[in-house]
């Protein structure tokens, strides 16, 4: 490849430079030119290539990374907290008065009628160690239809009113959901629904396009200071969302480069009808350019692990009587990644509990056996993937499957999956052995359930410690900082077809770095959430500088 180096648009000197090239070279200086790298390597070298129009960035020891793909991000939802949907997120909301309060003051400034949304609160860590009750909300707010969605998003409580707008009245309704996704407990309805039936209901709350213009705006400005530079977005809600998420694209006032998936937030018929429309029109995986693409066709096999709601092959240790939820069966999802593949579409799904992600590697097996691609051509996906033990590891290896990680839950809820989960802890997000098996994860926070900063990935993936209440959970499972680094950069530019323009600093790809404080590497990693982000760069542009 050939460039004019007569002169550097901008030089970085004096870094430990994390070119994650196949060597994991680390290097002192990089040159760019316009959009790409036109060269890495020594100080003294790149000394030969400046000019007194080059814009020279001393990094004085500090890291610079290639730009951090977060693989699992949710731009809408995550910009709707605080906005469009209020925060009940731990610490803001410590009690059931607390979220109750919340409510009662939206209540003033809504009209009658019209929904109140909040999102995030725990009952983990709420005082009174329960859920928020149809009685709760009611009380909060006779008038409006109330959405309360716990912090993993699969658990959602609704009031009367709520549970109204989606035709449910009495206990009796509960027979037209699926098994424990309308909860009914001493013939009374409690106002928790479950995965299915709450993404239902969720499709009867409405948004404007402002809210999410604001919500996009809002992402944009968090992912660049948490050094993102690229995200691949899971879903939110259907067509206005795809419509906005291409014109932030397009205008340039979203930074961060977009592979958006297939998904609605609505549910299975929701998605389904969105995939299946892209792939009449014979549409690929792929589409669109270095700032939007239309990504993998998704779907939703479980539920949650926090709540927890995800399809388990053993009960819950804590609580064997919990409903363990699959909204596809067996068949439906060997049918599904089959009309996908032959498609030569990527599939997806989120698949969390063992017996999920088994259904996800024999429905591969069964559609690579009917229509062979080779890994490299299909790159298929598990959405975060969490509990797999050996044999899951070594089929999904087999076929160059790629786990899709969210480390960042390990800090935010280790101790609870301890005991939730008990010894299967030690096949939680199995990073360790998905790399000893030849794998290629990658990372995402799936926000807005955890913070899309990449130091919080990072210490999730490296530390794997409850931050909270210091346990260690899954030590087993602990990778080095520069396997971890590798698995935010080239591996989600694998995993969205793009490795060979992005993910790593060689000549020739796209200028898109993460600069840290400090040098990340030589220093204590249990340290690593200390560290800041000084620049984000896109497209060799500055897009985010930390005031000092």
């Amino acid at each position: 490849m050939d460039f004019d180096f007569s002169y550097l648009d901008m030089a970085f000197i004096n870094g430990q430079v994390v070119t994650v090239n196949e060597k994991d070279e680390i290097c002192e200086a990089v040159g760019i030119k316009k959009n790409k790298i036109v060269y890495v390597g020594s100080n003294e070298e790149i000394k030969q290539l400046l000019t007194p129009e080059t814009k020279v960035i001393d990094l004085g020891g500090r890291t610079m990374c290639p730009g951090f793909i977060d693989s699992h991000f949710h731009s809408i939802l995550g910009g709707f907290m605080g906005d469009a949907i209020l925060d009940a997120t731990y610490p803001g909301c410590q009690s059931i008065e607390d979220v109750k309060n919340l409510v009662r003051e939206a209540a003033k400034t809504t009209p009658k009628g019209g929904w109140i949304k909040l999102w995030g609160y725990d009952n983990n860590k709420l005082k009174e160690h329960r859920h928020v009750t149809i009685e709760d909300l009611d009380e909060a707010a006779p008038d409006h239809p109330v959405q309360c969605m716990r912090t993993c998003g699969h658990v959602c409580i609704y009031n009367t009113l709520g549970l109204a707008a989606g035709g449910i009245h009495s206990p009796e309704d509960a027979s037209r959901f699926g098994e424990g996704e309308l909860e009914v407990v001493d013939g009374k309805l409690t106002g928790m629904t479950r995965d299915l039936t709450a993404f239902y209901l969720w499709s009867k709350v409405k948004y404007t396009d402002d809210e999410i213009r604001r919500a996009l705006k809002k992402s944009n400005d968090e992912l660049l200071q948490g050094g993102i530079t690229s995200v691949h977005d899971c879903g939110a809600c259907d067509a206005p969302g795809y419509s906005m998420m291409y014109k932030a694209a397009k205008e340039g006032w979203f930074k961060p480069r977009q592979f958006v998936m297939l998904h609605s937030i609505f549910g299975k018929p929701f998605s389904k009808e969105d995939n299946d429309h892209f792939m009449k029109l014979g549409f690929h995986t792929g589409l669109g350019d270095e700032k939007f693409r239309i990504g993998s066709c998704k779907f939703m096999v479980d539920g949650g692990s926090s709540g927890p709601t995800m399809a388990t092959r053993e009960p819950y240790s804590h609580d064997p009587t919990l409903p363990r939820i699959l909204s596809w069966t067996r068949e439906e999802v060997a049918d599904y990644i089959d009309e996908i593949n032959e498609h030569d579409c990527q599939a997806t799904a989120h698949a969390e509990g063992d017996l999920a992600v088994e259904f996800m590697v024999e429905g591969y097996e069964k559609a690579l056996a009917h229509h062979y691609r080779k890994p490299e051509e299909h790159r298929h996906r598990i959405e975060h993937c969490v509990i797999t033990d050996d044999d899951l590891v070594r089929r999904m290896a087999k076929m160059g499957i790629i786990p899709v990680s969210n480390c960042h839950f390990l800090p935010l809820n280790g101790s609870d999956y301890h005991r939730y989960f008990g010894d299967r802890i030690n096949h939680f997000f199995a990073m360790r052995s998905y790399l000893d098996a030849g794998l290629r994860p990658t990372i995402g926070c799936d926000a807005p359930t955890a913070s899309c900063e990449a130091v919080r990935g990072l210490d999730g993936a490296v530390n794997r410690i409850d931050r909270k209440t210091g346990e260690v959970v899954g030590p087993c499972q602990r990778i080095s900082m520069l396997e971890a680094i590798r698995c935010y950069t080239l591996n989600g530019a694998y995993a969205s077809f793009e490795d060979d323009i992005k993910g790593s600093i060689e000549v020739g790809k796209l200028a898109d770095f993460t600069i840290f404080s400090q040098d990340i590497l030589n220093m204590d990693p249990m340290n690593i959430v200390n560290v800041n982000v000084d620049y984000t760069i896109i497209d060799g542009k500055i897009c985010y500088e930390r005031e000092h």
